[in-house]
């Protein structure tokens, strides 16, 4: 059982750390500022979204009108859905055939590690940046996490103190 908690809390360890780094990577590369938005340009864009909605013109929108806009929205959605679905059975249908083998299917979705996978686990685990990692640094990050559930410090995490296991 403790076992099975320590494995549990090494893979959430690594899930934060991971997290962590994925969350700092893309702050690099932000893209540029977005422009002010005026409350202005906010109403204006409502009225002629109501205007449109407002088939009879009546100033108003009833129930038919809103189900109307609804399902003209679900339309779109749909048809860019399967659009989307289309593209990617098409990567997928290597051979043009119109049908998917499960070695075409299992090569399209094939699990491939970061080509700097190792760096970036090596960056979150080797504290003293000396290139290697020693026993007490591969166990920092998770008994850090174990310490920071272990409310009552009783070095015993209770069925209280737990996450909740993520469901397989």
């Amino acid at each position: 059982m403790h076992y099975r908690t320590l494995s549990i809390l090494a893979a959430a360890g690594a899930a934060l750390t991971g997290a962590a780094a994925q969350a700092q990577a893309p702050a690099a590369r932000a893209p540029a500022a977005v422009p002010p938005l005026p409350r202005t340009e906010v109403a204006q864009k409502l009225d002629a979204e109501f205007k449109s909605l407002d088939t009879n013109g009546d100033g108003k929108l009833t129930k038919a009108e809103v189900q109307a806009a609804i399902q003209k929205r679900a339309a779109a959605i749909e048809a860019t859905l399967m659009q989307q679905q289309k593209q990617e059975f098409d990567k997928l249908d290597t051979n043009k055939d119109g049908r998917l083998t499960l070695a075409e299917y299992q090569a399209g979705t094939s699990i491939k590690p970061k080509d700097n996978a190792a760096d970036i686990r090596m960056g979150q685990l080797d504290a003293n940046k000396d290139g290697s990692i020693t026993p007490a640094e591969f166990r920092a990050v998770t008994l850090s996490q174990f310490d920071k559930l272990d409310t009552n410090k009783d070095g015993v995490l209770s069925p209280q103190e737990r996450p909740a296991a993520p469901a397989r």
